[in-house]
């Protein structure tokens, strides 16, 4: 018998999430045992990284006029679910699952994993288009941020309806800003700011086509 909202907990994570996050997992247990000489190197990160991680070579190689690797078309949203370490695993998985509890109570299961595609589509877009690097982009955090924006945006509109001061949410905006250049300075470039940017920007427009089923957002 399939789960339903209905069957569940109201408080309980739906399984789908717990799924990508299995998935998200897998793969660094994968790399691991790679790593150790378990399984085979072609299953060792950068193997798998030219298979599923997202590369600015997807310009490149249009721009060239040599076409675009179907691997390169499919990690827009596969490189979603690969990370650079289980560092950065376990602060992606703590925000996906967070955020994407309260999406799903929003929306449902089926308009979430709507807008996690798109938010992770746009973010690697968004890479793909101003980052100058060979480097692959990996990580769920463009997914994310976007995730992050469509609360926002439902909590900046429930503030204007109510005729209350929304500074609240542009400070929150500008904490994220200061945040990622912050960082994006401190490791060296290595932090993809512009898949972040992305999806934050795609997360915000379409919460105004995903309206949450229960009410407006309470603001916090």
């Amino acid at each position: 018998m399939s789960i339903t909202e209905t069957s569940r907990p109201r408080d309980a994570v739906h399984p789908a999430l717990w799924t990508m996050v299995a998935v998200m997992i897998g793969f660094e247990v994968l790399f691991s045992a790679a790593d150790a000489g378990l399984v085979p190197e072609i299953l060792g990160r950068w193997p798998v990284y030219l298979r599923l991680a997202f590369f600015d070579l997807v310009f490149e190689y249009a721009r060239a006029g040599n076409g675009v690797e179907p691997q390169l078309v499919w990690s827009f949203l596969t490189h979603a679910f690969l990370h650079g370490g289980w560092l950065h695993l376990a602060m992606n998985g703590a925000a996906f699952l967070g955020l994407g509890h309260a999406l799903v109570r929003a929306i449902g299961i089926g308009r979430f994993l709507v807008v996690f595609a798109i938010t992770a589509i746009a973010g690697a877009l968004t890479f793909g288009l101003v980052a100058q690097t060979n480097g692959p982009v990996v990580g769920a955090s463009g997914a994310i941020f976007g995730m992050f924006a469509v609360l926002t945006a439902w909590q900046e509109r429930a503030l204007r309806l109510m005729g209350r001061s929304r500074s609240m949410i542009w400070r929150r905006i500008a904490g994220l800003v200061a945040l990622n250049v912050a960082l994006a300075f401190g490791l060296g470039g290595l932090l993809a700011w512009q898949a972040h940017l992305g999806g934050w920007v795609a997360g915000w427009l379409l919460a105004g086509l995903f309206r949450p089923r229960h009410g407006p957002m309470r603001a916090f």
